[in-house]
């Protein structure tokens, strides 16, 4: 697996973002979940055709200036001063969870920035009919019961990994709570921020990616995506949860760079 760089980004309101960046070509803006980032073996495929950039939420990683973000209007703008900050005039974003809401938050206040966006289990939606666990609230085992598929496969155990080391571990734990903290500013307790009332505005082909067996984010999400959005199509993906990237990495990829399309270097 390539080894990312890491850049910096000096945004106004005394805010600065992190981000992890590899590859050549086409940029790919990846917005991560709540569950924070990592340079995964998902996104290290990206970079074989694509320019990835990643960044970490604020508050999250070496990301700074959460306490200057007040609600998500303020974090969409966070994120308009960040591509300003890039210097790329259209680019393809990539959201996963929480990140989907931001790129469809995005793409509806600024559509001339975004040329086409894949949203993977994309929150920013709610229904009585099938409602979101509150899963800040769940404890490890339960949490990974909703993530993925298969609770006893390689990627669920690794999720589950603790350091052994004293100090890595309750270093590690720290980390998980700002992450969750910060993460929770937009989505406890619930993730509606009214952006069904905005979905009409994101004019970008939009290709929604689910799994077919997401507890966290049920399938069922999709349709509603799909009424509001005038250009969407969805990609459903068996034997797969919320981490459907992951769990079914190649399938995913298959119909991600498919939808994103050849090279554009």
């Amino acid at each position: 697996m390539s080894q990312p760089i890491v850049k910096e980004y000096a945004l106004p309101r005394d805010i600065a973002i992190s981000t992890l960046q590899a590859g050549k070509g086409a940029p790919v803006i990846f917005i991560h979940g709540a569950g924070g980032l990592m340079w995964d073996p998902f996104l290290d495929a990206l970079s074989e055709r694509h320019t990835v950039i990643a960044p970490f939420l604020p508050g999250t990683g070496a990301s700074r200036g959460l306490e200057n973000i007040r609600d998500m209007w303020d974090l969409v703008v966070t994120y308009q001063d960040l591509l300003d900050a890039i210097g790329h005039d259209k680019v393809d974003l990539i959201g996963h969870s929480m990140g989907g809401m931001i790129a469809f938050e995005l793409a509806a206040a600024e559509s001339s920035r975004v040329r086409k966006i894949a949203a993977i289990a994309p929150a920013g939606l709610f229904s009585e009919d099938h409602p979101i666990p509150d899963f800040f609230a769940m404890l490890p085992e339960d949490l990974i019961a909703h993530l993925v598929y298969d609770k006893d496969s390689p990627l669920a155990k690794l999720m589950m990994a603790m350091p052994d080391d004293l100090e890595e571990k309750v270093s590690f734990i720290i980390e998980r709570m700002t992450i969750s903290a910060a993460a929770a500013k937009f989505l406890w307790p619930i993730p509606d921020r009214g952006l069904k009332r905005r979905l009409h505005r994101v004019k970008a082909p939009t290709l929604m990616l689910w799994g077919k067996q997401d507890r966290l984010i049920p399938v069922a999400y999709a349709e509603d995506f799909k009424r509001g959005i005038p250009d969407a199509r969805i990609e459903i993906i068996d034997r797969a949860g919320h981490m459907v990237q992951l769990e079914q990495m190649e399938q995913s990829l298959k119909i991600v760079g498919g939808f994103l399309g050849p090279d554009r270097r």
